[in-house]
């Protein structure tokens, strides 16, 4: 076994298992890790008896059965999967295990059960087998819950990691899944074969579940392949299609000349009562072309068989997450002159509903006027096909109707009105030079508190789960000084029944990430820790709006509070002084509310005009 298949044996990430290496010690025992017993092809092999009693021993991993999962991961070196696929299929469809087994008693076995040579008789016969490889297939089929999960286990093991090929995520398949589905309940919803088109493709199997059966003409090796993989899976394969039928051509990774032949043979090749789905490179699919290129798409295009196109959103091919894909739904010459398109990648994730979309497909292929579409758009042709023109252009959606709540949008702007037009009053200050010399006096937090001039008082842990818009107990923070939480009294006093409450004048402060402070006018809030109280006496030669303003004017860089310097200044300075900060706080509190409402007045103005609900009229001053 190497370390990624003990990785998938014990159910963890590959990295923590060179943790587990280096850390010997399991609850407080010396239990190393087992040693490699070779070394192949620049990676470690370890015996899988050691590793199993290893993990039983310490309890490492999230698999308690991994001594019955052990032999299904122990892949032969030099194997290739797809030799291993016919043993497995073998097995499956005979029910007989293989390791005890001659030549001549497979070769008996595949001519019982493939009479005619459709899908691993002429394998059988050219394969000489090591008996480990047949050993393993007995393994692997004992260690799994039928031959479709044994498979499975195949495709995402070490004999796969080794073809190096990368499938579609499972998001793409069901997108795909959705579309091909539509096109399957419009043809005819008692059911209709899926038949596979071009290159060999996971997609095929995939989506051939739902479909009455999988059609795989042809008998090249990858689409035996395609067979046998079907027959595991216990899904009925045919060698031709009867119509009403759905196409499935997937041209993920192929060359830009080669995805344009193949989808022009299929588009040519429709007939009444079939429907095709293609998937590739949205480069070659939706995006500009160039040149030859653009002239042979445009050829293909100009059959009026294209009834819809989309741009799916990125990293939806591991192979390469951040390529975008393509998907054509494609009918018989004559179809349409008006494709509908969307971008998928313009919506969210909570946007983009599969059954939505899969009814958007449906009434594209119904072509029912005047319908309406959450995604599509209708796409003339001749646009199209001028030089140089995109099939799907970013970011296309569906045209909107004007929206039906259009009390919502106008109470949203006027209620943002209501505080913007309101006047602002000016704010003045009358500053006289000081009379005669004075002394400058300083001190630090520090020494007010040892002088009885100040205390600090610690703040609580306030759930943020606890709060609620109703709720008439502010919840105060330094962090955020411009917002306050809220709780319901009865809550307050008995979830925090000794959580410390402010008095009218207290300066609420943090010291970091940064020194930030507010004074609390009103008093019985709660604080929020990290953010401490200062209550200051009135004693102490400095009012709390200038702590906090002092404080708020600090540079960035954290320092104890302690260390903060202020002004001690005389009793009545201190009250001059408290009147025009508190005006001066009254006045960029107003002017923080207008800007407030002005920046949800343009949301408003945007989204009411957008969506057809409102229009506007600016009243200008003279």
């Amino acid at each position: 076994m190497t370390l990624q298949d003990v990785a998938d044996l014990a159910r963890v990430r590959r990295p923590v298992v060179s943790m587990w290496r280096k850390r010997p010690r399991v609850r407080g025992q010396h239990v190393p890790f087992p040693d490699a017993v070779e070394v192949s092809g620049g990676m470690e092999r370890f015996r899988r008896e050691d590793i199993v009693e290893w993990l039983e021993r310490t309890g490492r991993g999230n698999n308690s059965e991994v001594n019955l999962d052990a032999p299904a991961l122990s892949v032969p070196d030099d194997v290739a999967l797809d030799e291993l696929v016919t043993w497995l299929c073998l097995t499956a469809l005979t029910g007989e295990e293989l390791a005890e087994t001659t030549a001549e008693q497979r070769i008996t076995l595949a001519r019982g059960v493939d009479p005619d040579d459709r899908v691993l008789f002429r394998e059988v016969q050219a394969s000489n087998p090591a008996a480990c490889t047949l050993r393993f297939i007995d393994d692997l089929a004992e260690a799994s819950y039928g031959p479709r999960e044994a498979l499975d286990r195949l495709e995402q093991g070490r004999a796969a990691r080794a073809v190096g090929g990368r499938d579609l995520t499972s998001g793409a398949i069901d997108l795909i899944h959705s579309v091909a589905d539509a096109c399957a309940l419009h043809l005819d919803p008692e059911g209709v074969p899926l038949v596979h088109v071009g290159p060999a493709s996971s997609v095929t199997l995939a989506l051939a579940d739902t479909f009455a059966h999988l059609v795989v003409p042809g008998d090249v090796p990858e689409l035996r392949d395609i067979r046998r993989k079907a027959a595991i899976r216990q899904i009925e394969t045919l060698d031709e299609a009867t119509v009403p039928s759905v196409r499935l051509l997937s041209v993920i990774g192929r060359p830009a000349g080669e995805v344009l032949d193949l989808v022009d043979n299929l588009v040519l090749d429709l007939g009444e009562g079939e429907l095709a789905v293609v998937i590739g490179p949205a480069g070659v699919l939706c995006d500009e072309l160039r040149g030859e290129q653009e002239r042979h798409r445009a050829q293909t295009l100009r059959s009026e068989g294209l009834a819809v196109a989309l741009r799916l959103p990125r990293g939806m091919w591991r192979e390469a997450h951040r390529q975008a894909l393509g998907l054509w739904v494609c009918a018989s010459r004559g179809f349409t002159s008006r494709p509908l398109v969307a971008d998928l990648a313009a919506f969210t994730r909570d946007e983009l509903n599969l059954d939505d979309l899969a009814s958007d497909v449906t009434g594209a292929l119904a072509t029912a006027g005047g319908r309406a579409f959450r995604y599509l758009r209708p796409h003339d042709l001749p646009p199209i096909l001028s030089t140089r023109a995109v099939v799907v252009p970013r970011g296309v959606r569906a045209l909107q109707l004007a929206t039906t709540e259009i009390e919502r949008h106008l109470a949203v702007i006027n209620e943002a009105t209501l505080v913007t037009s309101e006047p602002i009053r000016p704010f003045d200050v009358l500053a006289e030079r000081a009379p005669g010399a004075m002394l400058l006096r300083r001190r630090s937090l520090g020494e007010l508190k040892d002088l009885g001039q100040v205390r600090v008082l610690r703040g609580s842990r306030i759930d943020p789960s606890h709060h609620t818009a109703a709720g008439s107990v502010a919840v105060l923070s330094a962090t955020d000084p411009h917002s306050t939480a809220r709780l319901d009294p009865f809550d307050a006093a008995r979830l925090y029944p000794r959580a410390v409450r402010t008095d009218p004048g207290d300066v609420v402060f943090t010291e970091r990430p940064r020194p930030s402070a507010r004074v609390d006018d009103h008093g019985g809030a709660l604080v929020a820790s990290p953010s401490k109280v200062l209550r200051i006496s009135s004693r102490a030669g400095i009012g709390p709006h200038a702590v906090a303003a002092i404080i708020n004017r600090l540079p960035n860089d954290p320092a104890e509070w302690q260390t903060w310097n202020v002004p001690i200044l005389d009793a009545d300075e201190v009250e001059r002084l408290e009147v025009a900060l508190l005006a001066a706080a009254n006045h960029e509190t107003t002017l923080r509310r207008h800007l407030d409402a002005t920046r949800d007045l343009v949301k408003a103005m945007i989204d009411g005009v957008a969506a057809g609900a409102v229009t506007l009229t600016t009243r200008t001053t003279q």
